[in-house]
């Protein structure tokens, strides 16, 4: 059931991400943003911040858990009270709109 909700979380937010397209018709290329370190322990981090917004980790269920504002390059993010499992972090622009989810890691 989780990996059945993940599959269908996953497939809206990459929907979301490749079906916008440019005022001219044409589609904006894809913005290379990864979170590190994965598997996570104390923190996470991005590695770029421009138009980066907000950092939000959901639980597979699909429940937000915490919401990180103020995004700077290589800042870490404290995860460390969050239980051992399964993660997905989402990066959301200046626009609201998400630019990628990732999957991660928590030990």
């Amino acid at each position: 059931m989780k990996q059945a909700l993940l599959v269908v979380f996953l497939a809206f937010s990459s929907l979301a991400l490749f079906g916008q397209s440019t005022p001219d018709g044409g589609s904006n290329p894809p913005i290379k943003i990864s979170i590190y370190p994965n598997p996570a322990t104390n923190y996470i981090s991005v590695n770029k911040d421009e138009n980066v917004r907000e950092i939000a980790v959901f639980n597979l269920v699909g429940r937000k858990l915490k919401t990180f504002q103020r995004i700077e390059k290589d800042e870490h993010y404290d995860v460390s009270d969050l239980p051992n499992g399964m993660y997905l972090v989402q990066i959301i622009d200046n626009s609201n709109k998400i630019v990628t989810t990732q999957r991660i890691s928590k030990r």
